[in-house]
């Protein structure tokens, strides 16, 4: 079973900006990040950027898409250098139908991508930004999604302004807030995360 899908399975290297996976495009691999960081986003037809997530090093992404034999209904961009690892559509496919562990993962994952976009549409619902960028980072750190990530968030403010879609300006100004009542500390290369559950679990203010 490794043999094959190690003999299928390839790499592509993709510079900052370009395009991993175009909207409408079919779904012929299931994806994955060696190194690097994907934003999965959608141009709305008013021009507007829409932000679903981020898949960082060690994270899978597509897999409904590619079970639903459908086209893809978002873009996938490399926001840094990275190296995406392509497993086919048809591997994929035998993978389920051969592997009770493989359907299992895979089970797990669409069960957390459908809980992390439940909480993403209502984190856009709030209108306290310092709310937003807590509860936003929380969900960011989900050990199925994203088995590699540690304390350390590697995103920069402009990266996790795209996400959330908030300007630069206010990420800063929320990233204070959140420092000074001990819930991160801000670090070059990054945001250290000192109180997931704090950060989760935030609530506006008035």
């Amino acid at each position: 079973m490794k043999e094959r899908v190690y003999q299928d399975a390839y790499e592509v290297l993709f510079r900052p900006g370009d395009v991993v996976v175009r909207k409408g495009d079919p779904a012929k691999d299931w994806l994955g990040v060696g190194e690097g960081l994907l934003k999965v986003s959608t141009v709305h037809r008013t021009g507007k950027v829409v932000m679903f997530s981020t898949l960082p090093e060690g994270s899978w992404g597509g897999e409904g898409t590619v079970f639903k034999r459908e086209l893809f209904r978002y873009d996938m961009i490399a926001m840094r250098p990275s190296r995406v690892i392509h497993l086919p559509a048809a591997t994929f496919r035998w993978l389920l139908d051969t592997s009770v562990e493989f359907s299992h993962i895979i089970i797990s994952l669409l069960n957390e991508r459908l809980a992390t976009f439940m909480a993403m549409v209502e984190i856009d619902r709030l209108s306290d930004p310092v709310a937003r960028v807590a509860c936003a980072i929380g969900t960011m750190f989900n050990p199925v999604l994203h088995p590699h990530i540690g304390p350390l968030l590697t995103l920069s403010q402009t990266e996790l302004g795209e996400l959330i879609g908030m300007s630069r300006q206010s990420i800063g100004a929320a990233l204070k807030r959140l420092e000074s009542e001990g819930l991160i500390s801000t670090e070059y290369g990054g945001i250290v995360v000192k109180s997931l559950a704090g950060l989760s679990n935030y609530q506006e203010r008035d």
